[in-house]
């Protein structure tokens, strides 16, 4: 017999939530490594830093707009 406590609890989402996780860490790596090698190219003056900062705003906005999906998903689904 099982107990309550002994099964792990299931996450469910609309869009399966292993996919939308794994797809979320690909887009927040990809970001990132981005923003870092705009980084690098602004402190060897190769691009402005208009460019680095415009890299880092949107960096943000794709890390927290993919995080709010993944949650959504989750806990909607």
């Amino acid at each position: 017999m099982e107990k309550d406590g002994d099964h792990k609890k299931e996450r469910k989402g609309i869009v399966n939530p292993k996919v939308v996780r794994l797809l979320s860490f690909i887009i927040i790596t990809f970001s990132l490594v981005a923003c870092t090698v705009l980084c690098i190219l602004a402190i060897w003056e190769f691009t402005k830093t208009d460019a680095v900062w415009r890299a880092i705003t949107t960096f943000g906005v794709i890390s927290l707009a993919t995080g709010v999906f993944a949650f959504v998903n989750e806990r909607l689904g």
